[in-house]
């Protein structure tokens, strides 16, 4: 009697486990989460004198953003440039974006003169948003004919 009622669970075992198995319906992707990313709009560089005018939009809504790295980049003259090199980047600027305020989280826009900038060379600004822990990542990018 004891090993018919020790078979039986082990069937019942089997058929709840097997129960469970089969094509429950196609996968559904995981909603996107949402974009809480500093964000960078409308970077350009503009001649101004003697010096590159980089100025773009900045907005950081969580507070991440400790510092922002200016970086550039000489694409050689006009006529001689070349496109698809590898770009060799070097820290021109650095500017403090925290400031302890939630105001400072707002839109708002920001520059940084580049009065290294020799004129008849075209060159390529990019931006590194910098946290407080020291992880940068790039954001954007913009190009000028300095005449």
């Amino acid at each position: 009697m004891k090993k018919n009622w020790v078979e039986n669970s082990f069937l019942i075992m089997l058929l709840i486990s097997l129960s469970g198995c089969g094509f429950k319906g196609n996968p559904a992707p995981y909603p996107a989460m949402p974009d809480d990313k500093p964000l960078v709009k409308n970077m350009q560089a503009l001649p101004g004198g003697d010096a590159v005018l980089i100025k773009w939009i900045f907005q950081d809504k969580k507070g991440l953003i400790n510092h922002i790295i200016i970086e550039s980049s000489q694409a050689g003259q006009p006529g001689q440039e070349c496109k698809n090199c590898p770009r060799i980047y070097a820290k021109i600027g650095q500017i403090q974006t925290k400031e302890g305020t939630a105001a400072n989280r707002d839109q708002r826009e920001l520059s940084f003169s580049d009065t290294s900038a020799v004129k008849g060379k075209i060159y390529i600004y990019r931006l590194m948003l910098c946290e407080e822990n020291g992880n940068c990542s790039e954001s954007s990018a913009a190009e000028i004919n300095f005449q």
